[in-house]
């Protein structure tokens, strides 16, 4: 059953994950730290790094699992993916001027711009160079492959941010996948591909991987839409309504331009776009015309397709951890 949109504030409570993997989390936090050491501002970003929940390496262990390989060979690939996530967010909170982050202060609002990113940037080299120590128990020419998909799925990510900065709040459905499947979809695509590709799986598997992260962080991207209308600061340890401020595309207020056609309700956008927003009104103008349970039922549909992309994978423990984690934003929207 779907929740009304008043029940939305569960967004930011999910089920927990299996806890096979939880040795490889933990032994990813350890080698995060150890290689923070001599990073600038290295103790502060440790912080940020221990409050973070790790999805992207959990996923890179799961698809390594789910393609019959060792887990524990993947972890240098875990760190490598969750480095550049780091960086990302603290560049993303730069761009978005963003008070917190993870439940402390950002961290540009705590050294300043300059030194956020320098400290971003040398994330980005740290995470190549923690792919490229796999070569201890991966072959050269098949960690070269993996550094070669992180380096191309991270330039993705970087266009899509560009071009979501670039774009209006009123784009089309398309346009908005669009600059999705490279900002948001892009890093999980990275973990399951990485994951996937030294695990050992191959040509389809690795197809299906990509299948699998693109329509998860689809799923992701509509969720962090939802929560901007209506999260909780202290609940999601980040500040809410920068997107709604900032004119970034939302999928609940495309949606609402294009299935609200009424001059009264474009109207109302407009004059919001132009002399500020209420997020409360904005809720109930969305939960007015059904709009909130259609974002859902789209996300849903994203999910359901990150599922079905699992079919050509034969080991049980790492396909059930990427239902799991499909399973862990479901849980959100549905009793």
């Amino acid at each position: 059953m779907i929740l009304p949109a008043r029940g939305l504030s569960d967004l930011g409570s999910y089920t927990a994950l299996p806890s096979g993997f939880a040795p490889y989390i933990e032994r990813t936090r350890r080698s995060v730290r150890r290689r923070l050491i001599d990073a600038p501002a290295g103790d502060l970003l440790c912080q940020y790094f221990e409050r973070g929940k790790m999805l992207r390496a959990f996923l890179t262990f799961a698809a390594a699992a789910a393609v019959g390989g060792n887990p524990e060979k993947v972890v240098m690939a875990a760190e490598a993916v969750e480095l550049l996530h780091g960086a990302s967010l603290f560049h993303d909170d730069i761009i978005d001027e963003a008070s917190h982050r993870r439940g402390m202060v950002s961290l540009h609002a705590a050294l300043g711009i300059g030194k956020a990113l320098v400290a971003g940037d040398d994330l980005l080299l740290r995470a190549f160079a923690a792919l490229s120590e796999a070569r201890g128990c991966h072959p050269t020419a098949k960690v070269l492959e993996a550094i070669e998909a992180l380096n191309l799925l991270a330039l993705d990510c970087c266009r899509g941010q560009f071009e979501e900065l670039c774009s209006g709040r009123w784009i089309s459905e398309e346009d908005y996948a669009a600059i999705v499947t490279r900002k948001t979809a892009a890093p999980f695509i990275a973990a399951g591909v990485l994951g996937a590709l030294l695990g050992g799986g191959n040509k389809m598997q690795l197809a299906q991987i990509r299948l699998y992260g693109k329509h998860l962080g689809m799923a992701f991207q509509i969720d962090d839409d939802l929560l901007d209308l209506v999260g909780e600061p202290g609940a999601l340890g980040k500040p809410v309504g920068n997107s709604l401020a900032e004119g970034r595309p939302m999928l609940p207020l495309i949606l609402l331009w294009r299935l609200v056609p009424e001059d009264v309700v474009r109207g109302q956008l407009r004059r919001w776009d132009e002399g500020g927003w209420n997020r409360d009104e904005v809720v109930a103008l969305l939960e007015q015309h059904g709009i909130v349970e259609r974002v859902i039922e789209v996300r849903q549909r994203q999910l359901d397709a990150a599922v079905a992309a699992l079919q050509s994978f034969s080991n049980v423990t790492g396909v059930e951890a990427l239902r799991a984690l499909a399973s862990r934003h479901a849980a959100s929207a549905t009793v």
